[in-house]
């Protein structure tokens, strides 16, 4: 069974409940003589194998939300610069009898899209990386219960 470490996400701890009970299922089953065989409530097994699919999309959900926000995030600031280089424009056009103030407007909105441009990757890396994150963590869980899993099926041999 699993040892000590604390699970603050009631889904992660609905998930390794699961996990402990078809362990649990399996390391009670009875063996056939013999052999390494052993007899196994289906229906059981079955019903917890099902849970454990409900349970797992969640951290995936999440990780897609986070996507998603991270598209929306990019597009809005996008959205945001085009409206700023726009209205940039509109300044340069009025301004455009002098030829200091065309300059300077140049430069303001060439540099309001870079920092624009330059948010929407920041915002958009932070994104990836907190996803990669959340993902490893899952790939780390699922990689632990799966090396349990194999080490209990090699100790029922």
């Amino acid at each position: 069974m699993r040892e000590g470490s604390e699970r603050v996400d009631s889904g992660e701890s609905d998930l390794y409940e699961m996990l402990d009970k078809l362990e649990s299922c399996i390391s009670r089953a009875r063996s056939l003589p013999f052999s390494d065989t052993c007899l196994v409530d289906r229906e059981e097994v079955l019903i917890l194998i099902s849970l454990i699919r409900e349970s797992l999309p969640a951290e995936i959900q999440q990780a897609k939300w986070l996507l998603s926000q991270n598209r929306q995030l990019v597009a809005e600031a996008r959205k945001e610069a085009e409206n700023i280089v726009r209205d940039a424009e509109t300044r340069m056009t009025a301004m455009i009898d002098e030829h200091e103030i065309t300059l300077q407007a140049r430069q303001a909105a060439a540099h309001t899209v870079e920092t624009a441009n330059q948010s929407a990757r920041q915002i958009r890396n932070g994104a990836l990386d907190y996803a990669k994150h959340l993902l490893s963590g899952v790939e780390d869980n699922l990689t632990g219960v799966l090396v349990t899993i194999q080490k209990n099926k090699k100790e029922l041999n």
